[in-house]
């Protein structure tokens, strides 16, 4: 997952990883290509727990303590049902602006609490990202375990190493040393 990973979190986009993201599951992870290409994508624009899920929770509750406001238990029941929705609704792209202030509205806190935490914003989004990339690969993986059409030779293979995994050419070699193994 490393590939995935590390351009995931320097890039703060899931669709802009989307297409290393299904390599990496298809050839390391052991997915189905046909799985794959659907759950990737599907991943990539619906699940957005790092940016629309966590995020705006925690920055939501960061903020109503910033400005001295206790939330109250029907509070914290809605910042967890925007977060479940939003996580559903929010775009691959950069930034999880438009969640934040999408929950702080909702709560009736100051929107102005969008500006404390944009200072920060590109370097805690890194982060948020690689975990979506992160998450939308391993979702794959666990779906295709449970159906049945994981592939654990390629799993193994991966373990020796990433070297060839994004390389078309080298993913044959990959197959080849999956069935000597077998």
């Amino acid at each position: 997952m490393w590939p995935v990973f590390s351009l995931g979190f320097v890039t703060r986009s899931s669709m802009g990883v989307m297409p290393v993201t299904e390599r990496v599951t298809e050839r390391a992870m052991g997915v189905p290509s046909e799985y794959a290409s659907f759950a990737i994508p599907l991943g990539a624009t619906t699940k957005m727990d790092g940016c629309a899920s966590v995020y705006p929770a925690i920055a939501s509750i960061f903020v109503a303590q910033f400005y001295g406001i206790d939330l109250t238990l029907t509070q914290y029941l809605l910042i967890i049902f925007v977060s479940v929705i939003g996580s559903a609704a929010t775009a691959g792209t950069t930034g999880a602006t438009v969640m934040l202030t999408l929950t702080l509205s909702t709560l009736g806190l100051p929107l102005a609490g969008v500006g404390l935490l944009l200072a920060i914003e590109p370097i805690i989004d890194m982060g948020r990202t690689a975990v979506n990339v992160t998450g939308q690969s391993l979702a794959a993986t666990i779906v295709a375990k449970r159906a049945g059409i994981w592939d654990k030779d390629t799993w193994d293979a991966a373990e020796d190493g990433i070297a060839g995994i994004l390389d078309p050419e080298s993913a044959e070699d990959a197959e080849d040393a999956a069935l000597v193994r077998s």
